[in-house]
């Protein structure tokens, strides 16, 4: 009724407005009448599917309705015919296992029988092995041969772990007599043979002269699995001592072992150390690294699990600290004797850590080591590990770790370097690639809050957190290259005697019908120089090449000018000689890799025009240089002739090596 209400108000308000009280309207009351017939037939066309060319939307909806709708009735037609079939099949099958299914249960019980049994056997397998197993000399497989029977971290593949869940009381009973019983007699041979081992070692015996007693190898050995295994048992696993919230417990037991014994072990064994050759070998610094990677190993177990939780994570990170700093305090542990050393040579010495990356996947222009990239993504690990933390203090504790690193695969790249382990070339692509990741490090702005956070909001400028690290990075940069490029232009200064001494002021003039050719003097020393440059190329980064192609260029540049443009007079064919190989040769060469090179040989360059403009130009210029002219008007000659390189005095002694220029 609203709706109709609604209408018929519509229809009135339309009379009203059209028709109104005027008399003279009432015409309009048919055109009205028309206009709602006419809308209605319209109306209802649209809702007439008899008729072909109706396209209208309610048509096609409604087609689709009922598309989907036989669509539907025909596919709970199948459901239905499925079930019947189904339920049939089912029937059938449930029939059949009325009939098997005492059948299956005595499979089933031998199955369980079966596998009771083969538990029985493993057990009898293992106190067979441990029996033949403990006379011999492999206390690593008598450990193992245990573990197969009972291992508290690993339930899911010793036996008793397995029985846990079983409900067969004799054969857990057996089995837990069968493990007690080994575990007496290894504890029993073990005691006894770690008694034997300090006797033999003479742990403890203070008065003892040991400078001729050698522990034999296998003693040393057992002396470390031992000492290993006791760690291992206190905090690894489902022990009260291993606990995630306490590392303080097995830090100060490291700390403990280290005060009880590192002196007694480098008074003792340092003597029989220095006969033996091993001058500077300190045993007991070797003696701290080895309780120190018990650590190392013991966090790499736990980090995982507790970097989950940040107040577990900030606690392992003070304590992991404050050990630091005490092992360094109390027991003179030096800082280049680093704690994560093991993890540094993993990474620098693994095989294949000097092997570059694919430039397919990476910057073609950069030369990326494995080690390079390794320790780039070792940083990024750690600072992955506490980006999260709240605490600015926190992430500056790790901040400083990542720092310590930083200098320790520097140092340990100069030493590498030092002792020709490594030559120049990888190491500069290490340290190339390590610097630039740091210089955009430095400009994140999650480093920025560190940096603000360390200097303080008051700071005048902002600087980067890796500024120290990069600058000493980019220092041995330069002094690798300069050193590399001296190398190599010494190469082809040894290759240059030839050339230099050639017959500059007795050469013939030059055929004009002829083309100039390359000096052959010169080839031996443009062959060293080609062969360098291409390997430089092919092996260092591209900012690294442009640098140190530079040095090389203006080292030649200065080599040439001195030992041999100002130690030779040119005639006007040497010097027309001296500029062919100089233009259209030696900068040809390095054009290939520089888009200006007259530039990398402003010197070369500048002589050149010196020695081969026209006679009259040259003496004319030599005049001026010599007079009394003002420095102004001479550099003002110099300019005209395209020469800004030179100061007069060294234009005048240019001049004065062309033979067509007499001195009077």
């Amino acid at each position: 009724m609203k709706t109709l209400s609604t209408i018929e108000d519509r229809i009135l308000q339309r009379i009203n407005v059209e028709i109104g009280n005027d008399f003279k309207k009432l015409h309009r009351a048919a055109i009205i009448a028309e206009d709602y017939e006419t809308r209605l037939k319209n109306i209802a066309n649209k809702f007439s599917y008899d008729q072909e060319n109706n396209t209208s939307s309610f048509k096609t909806a409604f087609e689709h309705q009922e598309q989907a709708s036989e669509s539907i009735n025909f596919q709970i037609e199948k459901l239905n015919q499925f079930s019947e079939k189904l339920s049939h099949r089912i029937e059938k099958s449930n029939k059949a296992l009325e009939l098997v299914s005492s059948d299956l249960e005595k499979v089933r019980q031998l199955q369980q029988l079966a596998g009771y049994l083969r538990i029985i056997e493993e057990i009898k397998e293992l106190n067979n092995a441990l029996t033949n197993a403990l006379n011999g000399r492999d206390e690593l497989k008598i450990i193992n041969l245990y573990l197969n029977l009972y291992e508290e971290n690993n339930t899911e593949h010793c036996i008793l772990g397995r029985l846990c869940n079983v409900n067969a009381n004799f054969l857990k009973s057996f089995a837990n007599s069968t493990a007690t019983y080994w575990y007496g007699l290894l504890r029993e041979r073990f005691v006894r043979e770690f008694g034997t081992l300090l006797k033999t070692i003479r742990w403890g015996q203070k008065d003892q002269n040991l400078i001729h007693h050698k522990p034999s190898e296998d003693n040393i050995t057992k002396a470390q699995i031992l000492a290993e295994c006791l760690f291992m048992y206190h905090f690894t696993g489902v022990k009260q001592t291993n606990r995630l919230d306490k590392p303080e417990w097995f830090y100060t037991q490291i700390l403990n072992w280290g005060k009880e014994t590192h002196l007694f072990v480098g008074q003792t064994f340092q003597p029989s150390a220095v006969k033996a050759g091993k001058i500077d070998f300190n045993i007991r610094l070797e003696f701290l690294r080895g309780l120190i990677q018990l650590t190392i190993e013991k966090l790499a177990m736990d980090i995982e699990e507790v970097s989950r939780d940040e107040n577990l994570f900030a606690h392992l990170l003070d304590e992991t600290l404050a050990f630091e700093a005490e092992i360094k305090e109390n027991f003179g542990y030096p800082t280049s004797f680093p704690i994560c050393a093991d993890k540094m040579d993993a990474i620098l010495h693994a095989e294949n850590s000097w092997i570059v990356i694919d430039p397919n996947t990476l910057d073609d222009d950069l030369k990326i080591p494995k080690c390079a990239d390794k320790f780039v993504c070792l940083l990024e690990a750690i600072k992955d590990r506490y980006y999260s933390l709240i605490q600015p203090g926190h992430q500056l504790q790790f901040l400083d770790l990542q720092l310590k690193l930083i200098d320790d695969f520097r140092r340990r790249l100069v030493q590498l370097h030092s002792n020709g382990v490594i030559e120049s070339i990888p190491i500069l692509n290490a340290i190339n690639y390590v610097k630039m990741v740091l210089s955009e490090w430095g400009e994140n702005i999650h480093y920025l809050h560190l940096h603000a956070a360390l200097v303080g909001p008051n700071a005048e400028e902002v600087n980067s957190v890796f500024e120290h690290p990069v600058s000493e990075l980019e220092h041995w940069t330069q002094e690798l290259l300069k050193n590399l490029a001296t190398k190599a232009v010494n190469e082809i200064k040894a290759k240059s005697m030839a050339y230099r001494h050639d017959g500059w002021p007795n050469m013939p003039e030059q055929n004009s019908r002829e083309p100039f050719i390359l000096s052959p003097s010169a080839g031996e020393m443009f062959q060293v120089m080609v062969t360098i440059l291409h390997n430089f190329e092919r092996t260092l980064s591209a900012n690294l090449f442009n640098v140190t192609l530079r040095i090389i260029a203006k080292q030649i540049d200065d080599y040439i000018l001195d030992s041999m443009v100002m130690n030779n007079k040119f005639s006007p064919a040497g010097a027309a000689q001296f500029n062919y190989d100089m233009t259209r040769n030696m900068f040809a060469l390095f054009g290939q890799y520089s888009r200006r090179p007259d530039l990398l040989f402003k010197k070369i360059h500048d002589a050149n025009k010196l020695l081969n403009i026209s006679r009259g130009t040259a003496l004319l210029l030599h005049e001026t240089l010599n007079s009394n002219s003002s420095l102004e008007d001479e550099m003002k000659a110099l300019r005209e002739l395209g020469i800004v390189n030179f100061k007069p005095q060294t234009c005048i002694e240019i001049l004065e090596r062309r033979t067509d220029i007499r001195m009077h």
